[in-house]
């Protein structure tokens, strides 16, 4: 299966390289996350910078790939930096958003920006319907426009990232042949 931009995809003795450059630089932006976090009342919001991570990694590596990374990422920052509920909540968007994202990109061809918002969108839902179990209250769901909004403002910021970025990545690659 080829790469869009990219061409062929990463030969296979690089992708543990690669898979540790991007593990890395998802764990400093998780952190960068957690210092610098956006205090609009009590919404817990994050931007979802990791995001850009998964979305270039889907493209450059592999599904199986950018799964393990996700999941390092999370069980890292989790240990580090959080308790059980942020784990299952982490968990829980991340693997909603993620199926959705593998759809959008691989079935659909939605571009990189549209399947960051669809990203960041259904990463919020996958929360909020975490959250709704773990706290035992339905009245939660009522948050779900709310965070739609939300997630598809911060998955259109994180898109338009990650698609500067990943054009950067072409010129270099192309560059470099």
């Amino acid at each position: 299966m080829s790469n869009k931009i990219l061409g062929n995809r990463i030969l296979k003795s690089r992708i543990l390289p690669y898979s540790v450059v991007f593990l890395s630089i998802s764990l400093i932006l998780s952190y960068l996350e957690i210092l610098f976090p956006l205090n609009i009342g009590n919404l817990g919001i994050k931007i979802g910078l990791a995001n850009i991570v998964t979305i270039l990694s889907i493209q450059i590596l592999n599904i199986k790939w950018t799964f393990f990374i996700n999941i390092l990422r999370i069980l890292i920052i989790g240990i580090l930096f959080g308790n059980l509920i942020k784990f299952s909540l982490s968990l829980a968007g991340f693997l909603l958003s993620f199926v959705v994202m593998i759809f959008a990109l691989r079935t659909l061809n939605f571009s990189i920006v549209s399947t960051s918002i669809f990203g960041g969108v259904f990463h919020n839902i996958g929360q909020i319907i975490a959250l709704s179990f773990i706290m035992k209250n339905k009245n939660i769901l009522s948050l779900i426009p709310i965070y739609i909004l939300i997630g598809a403002l911060t998955g259109f910021i994180i898109g338009i990232l990650t698609y500067i970025l990943y054009k950067k990545i072409q010129i270099l690659h192309l560059n470099n042949r």
